[in-house]
């Protein structure tokens, strides 16, 4: 009889994730699944309570499954890879976030109960799979962490700052329009960003970027909660795509280009674009700018920070 351990963060979309927990309950109870649970008072119980499962092990037919959004999968992978940095410790999810781009790019089910059925099913019959996580480390310190979506500097992690101090979000969210709450946070973010110089180091090679606006570093084509910026970014290729955005004219051509870009239109072959796809990439800025991993905002910092991939296994 195989075990279930969920991870419940029950602040995810502000607070549907506790909403949605009694109904995956009841399933497990009807179907006499064998299952424990844990919900998360504070930032940091789950990478503690992952932490401990890598340096423990967990028995035989024994599954972990978090329940949360991106920013909740990214600190229950954390928590694993700097408790035990070689762990293979697969994980299985239900996206219970306002963005959910992980689940989105690895085509999982939207709604609980599929998720959970999808879980059940795998577990059973087939092993976990392996897609790539991104690495980034400071490039003196050399201390890695981890990431399972992308990596945004400058316009992207602005927005996510405002969207998580919004005092709208929570409201939005449960209202089922967390779009908005980032979509209205854009717009603020127009008035504050400033342009920053960027330096781009790819095989050997040095470029600068004089007026970059919006950088994505990503694993798959989703960022900001299903926008579409890399349509043939592969999870599963060992490499990483760059997206850097420059502006290079007035803020009217600017928001045109983020309009295409949020719109889903074709946009790459503008001068304003610059785009990387490489195993390893090498980022520095001069000036100090907010940036996000999965969402989690990172502070206000001088980037200089080197990318890369590994391979890990979750049941998808």
């Amino acid at each position: 009889m195989s075990d279930y351990i969920f991870l419940i963060n029950p602040s995810a979309r502000s607070g549907k994730a506790t909403k949605l927990w009694p109904v995956i309950e009841t399933y497990l109870k009807e179907h006499r699944c064998h299952y424990t649970f844990r919900m998360s008072q504070r930032l940091g119980d789950i990478a503690n309570w992952t932490a401990w499962y890598a340096l423990h092990g967990l028995p035989d037919n024994t599954y972990l499954v978090v329940v949360g959004g991106d920013g909740t999968l990214n600190e229950a992978l954390n928590g694993i890879l700097h408790a035990k940095p070689a762990a293979q410790l697969p994980l299985a999810y239900i996206p219970a976030g306002s963005g959910n781009d992980f689940a989105r790019a690895h085509g999982l089910p939207s709604t609980p109960l599929a998720a959970l059925e999808m879980i059940l099913n795998t577990t059973a019959t087939q092993p976990p799979k392996l897609v790539d996580i991104g690495v980034y480390a400071d490039s003196l310190t050399k201390q890695p962490a981890y990431f399972v979506n992308n990596i945004g500097i400058g316009f992207d992690a602005l927005a996510v700052y405002h969207t998580n101090h919004s005092r709208s979000k929570q409201a939005l969210n449960a209202l089922g329009l967390g779009k908005l709450a980032y979509l209205t946070s854009i717009v603020k973010t127009l008035v504050h960003q400033v342009p920053f110089t960027l330096d781009v180091y790819v095989n050997g090679q040095h470029t600068r970027v004089h007026q970059a606006y919006l950088l994505t570093l990503s694993n798959h084509p989703y960022f900001g909660g299903g926008v579409k910026i890399m349509p043939d970014a592969n999870p599963t290729d060992g490499l990483l795509d760059l997206v850097v955005i420059e502006k290079q004219a007035t803020m009217r051509r600017l928001i045109w280009i983020l309009v295409k870009i949020l719109t889903g239109n074709p946009y790459e072959q503008l001068p304003e674009v610059h785009r990387w796809t490489n195993a390893k990439i090498h980022l520095r800025t001069v000036e100090i700018n907010y940036a996000h991993a999965d969402g989690e905002e990172l502070g206000r910092q001088a980037i200089n920070l080197e990318f890369t991939t590994q391979p890990y296994p979750f049941w998808l």
